[in-house]
């Protein structure tokens, strides 16, 4: 019995002793994490004292300046664009953020490149066609320095660019053009104000698809737009409370009245490489973050139309290779249709660009599909049949009779809508030339 006490006495004493020794780790690691949380404050707060300066005495940006730039900051920032998109290509599971700004350009843009040039990064600017032609000089530095430019319509006034699709479009177009002017650079990539949700349907995503822009949304909201003069401290709380995914594309603003925006973006590309992220420019090559189409849009308004599309999609294959930074003879580039699990790939000689306008061979494009060309001595006419019907008749000129050789090169939109089959979307730049029909 005696044994008995005696171990429960000893039992109970361990016991005490270990919640004494509990209690003491948990006081030291309660501690470890205050001063982790006033280290991280102090950071915080230190960011934003090192930008109001900025703020205060930044001078106007200055064209003969930007042209005497440092060529090793601009090798570093072309450096850093094309180790990213290897990143992005090679490792599925590298987590990548995409900065994005919005309807600029402004006073306040400069003041945002300034940061993404100290910090050796690259964003994208989805620019206003109204702002580009009032800050040229700032949409030139812009591209100048490496970041990505794309196209956000030309007013923002929703309710023109959502009551009908033909407003849309004439002011993609407009800023389209607003862009090409003043940089010299033709852009695939648009985001539409407001985002899609609830302002687009299938047929605004349809059109752009076929006229060949990329629609970008995004899955981080900094909230800096959600009312006026939204404090830099709550932009930087709402960015760190967002989700975190491998990719990521952020929405910010640069235009008027963000001031505050500005003050938060070193906090911000701080706290994403504290993370363990790299940072990258939008270019063609990334797939687009898109919302879903809601089942009640807040507009009303008729279908987009065939003519409507037919509209934009001849303008952007008007506008070609306008904005190419290499000449058309110096690249060595495949054209790969694609129809289902199906490919197409033709090369140099067997498409070209002409008046603006895709042109494929007939010959290839006829077999891939399944039909069959004749070559009409008679009438001179090169003809191609397809599920038993003659759908393209073309005569001689430009056209080869050797054997079996029978070749014209053809537009391919108005020859594929012959065949009864249209172009889902397309892809026409230096890198990658690729056309998707329609299921």
């Amino acid at each position: 019995m005696r044994r008995i006490c005696r171990f429960a006495i000893c039992m109970v004493i361990v016991w005490f002793g270990l919640l004494e020794l509990i209690g003491m780790l948990s006081l030291g690691s309660n501690a470890a994490n205050q001063q982790e949380q006033v280290q991280a404050s102090h950071s915080m707060s230190s960011s934003y004292y090192e930008t109001k300066p900025l703020l205060a005495t930044h001078a106007a940006y200055d064209t003969k300046s930007q042209q005497q730039l440092d060529q090793k900051k601009s090798a570093a920032f072309a450096s850093h664009q094309e180790a990213s998109r290897t990143i992005e290509k090679a490792e599925t599971n590298q987590k990548i953020v995409y900065l994005t700004f919005d309807d600029g350009p402004s006073k306040y843009t400069p003041l945002v490149l300034d940061i993404l040039q100290k910090e050796g990064i690259a964003a994208t600017f989805f620019v206003l066609g109204k702002q580009v032609l009032n800050q040229p000089a700032i949409a030139k530095r812009i591209i100048d320095e490496g970041h990505s430019i794309g196209n956000h319509t030309f007013n923002h006034k929703y309710e023109q660019l959502y009551g009908s699709f033909s407003e849309f479009a004439e002011q993609v177009m407009k800023t389209d053009e607003a862009i090409y002017q003043t940089t010299g650079v033709r852009t695939n990539l648009l985001r539409a104000p407001g985002g899609t949700f609830t302002n687009f349907d299938q047929g605004y995503f349809d059109a752009l698809a076929q006229a060949g822009y990329h629609v970008h949304d995004w899955n981080v909201d900094s909230g800096d737009s959600k009312k006026q003069g939204v404090p830099a401290s709550e932009i930087v709380a709402t960015i760190k409370s967002s989700k975190l995914a491998n990719k990521l594309n952020v929405l910010l603003h640069d235009s008027a009245g963000h001031a505050e925006s500005v003050k938060a973006l070193p906090a911000i590309i701080q706290y994403y490489k504290s993370k363990g992220y790299v940072f990258a420019p939008i270019t063609d090559e990334v797939d687009p973050i898109q919302f879903k189409v809601a089942s009640k849009l807040k507009w009303s308004r008729p279908q987009v139309t065939k003519t409507e599309k037919t509209k934009l999609a001849s303008f952007s294959e008007q506008r070609g290779r306008e904005g190419s930074m290499q000449p058309e003879e110096a690249i060595e580039q495949e054209m790969i249709l694609h129809r289902g699990t199906e490919s197409l790939v033709l090369r140099r000689g067997e498409y070209s660009l002409t008046g603006g306008f895709i042109e494929v061979s007939l010959s290839k494009l006829t077999s891939w599909l399944g039909g069959s060309i004749e070559f009409d001595t008679e009438h001179g006419e090169l003809k191609a049949f397809y599920d038993g019907n003659q759908v393209v008749t073309y005569a001689s000129k430009g056209a080869k009779a050797a054997g079996t050789e029978l070749d014209h090169l053809v537009p391919v939109r108005a020859t594929l809508q012959k065949f009864g089959i249209g172009i889902a979307k397309y892809v026409y730049n230096d890198k990658q030339r690729e056309i998707w029909l329609a299921d």
